[in-house]
Parts: structure tokens; sequence; C-alpha cells
């Protein structure tokens, strides 16, 4: 397209506006008939500057571009595929999409927003074949996180704290095989959160917010997934135990503080900590009768685990005669739990340092990372397709959209 070409097809659409302008009933009805010529005037103009089309259409392919279909010439630098018909930067909108809602709710916005028909099985495959390209680039997604890691690594205070939370949450999965693994019809996705005590703002009665978090996730074998967090979490072993842990007491998470951040402190979740008291107390007190009992009885326990009395809760509770296999079996239960954390349930000594307890942060993220996007209704994930959709989120949420726009671009570049 030339200039003059270009000048031509302005005035033309110039004249279309005006035209519309006068039929236009009210400012909405002009800004949508506006809309419309705009984005075909943008499709006509992208076509034309990239290069002159061929009426042959056997030396010319069709890209789904942000101003609908285009066509360019087979020769020309720029004739991308990819293994999809779309252009680069309609990929990166339809990846960005793909990651924040389902992806029939995506195509419905693409349509309303940018007046493009996109289909959502395609919009699958886009998001399935970049988010494994993410988890097959381990050097490079290694690279990505490191590179951030650092950055917010330089930034931590001489007494600030750092935090590494991380957890699990099920996901409703199809029954298939994946990697020689049976898969049900759930399986847990792992997630983690590091972020600064300085990033942490208590807003009160009002939720807290954290304003910067690294991400990690994996959905599978826990050693998969703290293989990708050492990457991060090395970053902050200097700060021995400034660098805080605080977990559910999962023996895995257990064993693998101990063996890589034995300097670090390690924290039971306070609310794990206190649940295992309440689901006690509905057994040593089941009687209806006796809620007044139970109630002073968690308070006094309660006061108790937050004072760093965690020996006296398990002489007491070790004390308590209870007849009946249900009843010594919770009894056991809270027992063992209490045993085994009970080097991590100083709550009173952590507070005095201003330390967070609870891992709220950790259980927010689930919400809003993983539960969000992917435990929609009527949602079943493959083992591939979750992971997929799971890593573009965590690129998008630790501020790496880059890194996914450069695989667009590689994609662009080998198809040249």
């Amino acid at each position: 397209m030339t200039e003059e070409e270009f000048l031509e097809l302005a005035s033309k659409n110039w004249k279309r506006i005006k035209s519309h302008k006068s039929q236009s009933n009210n400012l909405y009805d002009y800004e949508k008939g506006f809309d419309e010529l705009w984005v075909e005037f943008g499709r006509s103009t992208l076509e034309g500057s990239i290069g002159e089309v061929s009426s042959d259409r056997r030396k010319k392919k069709s890209n789904l571009s942000r101003y609908g279909l285009i066509s360019i010439n087979h020769k020309n630098e720029w004739s991308v595929q990819g293994g999809f018909k779309s252009t680069p930067y309609m990929r990166d909108l339809l990846l960005y999409s793909g990651q924040e809602d389902n992806y029939q709710t995506s195509c419905e916005h693409i349509k309303r927003y940018l007046r493009i028909d996109t289909d959502d099985s395609q919009l699958n495959r886009l998001c399935v074949h970049y988010g494994e390209r993410l988890e097959e680039q381990t050097q490079n997604l290694e690279k990505g996180i490191i590179e951030q890691t650092t950055n917010l690594s330089k930034k931590v205070g001489k007494e600030e704290v750092v935090y590494a939370m991380f957890d699990g949450c099920m996901l409703p999965t199809r029954p298939h095989e994946a990697d020689g693994e049976k898969i049900g019809s759930w399986k847990e996705m792992k997630l983690g959160r590091i972020f600064r005590e300085q990033d942490h703002l208590d807003l009160g009665e009002k939720p807290n917010v954290i304003r910067s978090s690294i991400y990690v996730s994996h959905f599978g074998h826990h050693k998969t997934f703290t293989d990708k967090l050492e990457v991060v979490v090395d970053k902050f072993e200097n700060l021995s135990e400034r660098l805080v842990f605080i977990n559910d007491g999962a023996i895995w998470i257990a064993n693998f503080i101990k063996d890589n951040y034995s300097n670090a402190t390690d924290i039971l979740d306070f609310y794990h900590a206190s649940e295992y008291l309440h689901n006690f107390s509905k057994v040593l007190f089941s009687k209806k009768t006796e809620a007044t009992k139970k109630a002073k009885w968690l308070d006094k326990q309660t006061f108790r685990l937050l004072n760093d009395e965690i020996g006296n809760i398990i002489s007491e509770i070790e004390q308590i005669n209870l007849k009946g296999k249900i009843k010594f079996a919770a009894q056991q239960k809270i027992l063992n739990y209490y045993k085994n954390n009970q080097d991590r349930m100083l709550y009173k000594t952590y507070r005095d340092r201003g330390l967070l307890i609870g891992s709220g942060p950790i259980e927010s993220a689930h919400r809003f990372v993983l539960q969000k996007r992917l435990k929609q209704s009527g949602q079943k994930w493959t083992k591939k397709g979750g992971q997929a959709v799971a890593n573009l989120r965590i690129f998008h949420l630790n501020n790496q959209w880059d890194k996914v726009v450069e695989l667009i671009n590689q994609d662009t570049s080998k198809a040249a």
C-alpha cells in the first residue's frame, strides 16, 4: 500500500463516518457504528501496509488479526503460521484472554470487545500449546524466574522478612493416564507464594493486601514442584531465620524445609493447629448439653496455643480417658499431629517477632490464581491442559508475560 492508496482509503472512510454520523440518533449508536467502521478501516490498512496481496488464493494465507481476517502473501517476510492461523499479536491477545477465563467466555469477550469471531477449541489448542512450551523450556523458565527473584531479593531490607507459603488444592480432572500415572476425577495442584514482609499490607477490618508476589505451580508430584520452588527460594536462603515458611504440616513440606533450609523459621499454620482442637472438642464434648464446657475448654487450649504452651496441651489431652474406638482414634490423631509439629507451634514467640502465623495468603492465592480459572462449573482437566493454563496464569501474575510473547515470536521466526 502506497501513501496515496492509504490517503484514498482514509478519505473514503471519512465519508462513511460522516454519513453514519448524520444517520445516528444518539452518541451510543454513533460510537458503536464508528467502532465497526474503524475496525474495517484498520483491517484494510493493516493488510495493505504489510504488502501487496496476490489475487491467487494459492499464493496467500489468511490469518486472524486484531482487526479480523487479513491475507498475507506466502513470500512475504511476515507471512506467519506456526501451526495457528493467527498473527503473533492476536495470539498474545487470545492467550491472555484464555488464561483469564474459560474458553467459551473468552471467545464471547473477544467478540464483544474486538468484533472478531473465534472458536473455543482453537483457543484451547493455542493455550495448551504455549502453556506446554513454558513447561518444556525449563532453562528459559528458570532464567526468567531467577531474574525476577534476584530483583526481589535486592529489595529486601536488612531486617526484613520474606515469607514462603505453599499448599495444594484439588481440581476436577478427566480420568486418564499421563506420564504413566493414572489420574482419577480429582488431582491436587500445588501452589507456592513468596513475598516480602513490606509488601503485606494490613488494612484492619478489610482483607489484607499483598502488593507483589512470586508464584510457582505444578500439577503433579511434589518432587517436581519443589524443584521449581527451589529456584526461587534459594535466592533468600542467606536470610536464615528471616526466611519464614508457613504451611499445614504435610510431611513432604516439613522434609523439604528441613533438608534445604534448616536455618529458616518454619511455622505450622495456626488455623490448621486450631482446627485440630475444634475437631477434637466435638468428640470430647459430643452432647448438646456440653456446649458451654466445650467453649470453655477451647478458649483455654487456644490461649495456651497462643502462649507457647503446646507441651501442656499435649499432656492434658494424653491424660483424658476416652472410651470407644472413634474417640480413641480422634485422640491419637491430634496427639500425633501436635507431637510431630510442636517445635513449629511457638506462636507467642513468632508473634513477638512480628511474624504472621496463618497461611491466609496462600489460601487466597488458591482462589484467584488457580480456582478462579481452573475450578469453574463443569470444568474437567487433563494433566497437560490444566498445567498449561496454570503456567500461563503464573507467568501473567509474575509479570513475566514478555516470556510468552518471546515464544510467540520464536514461532513466527521459524515459520518465516
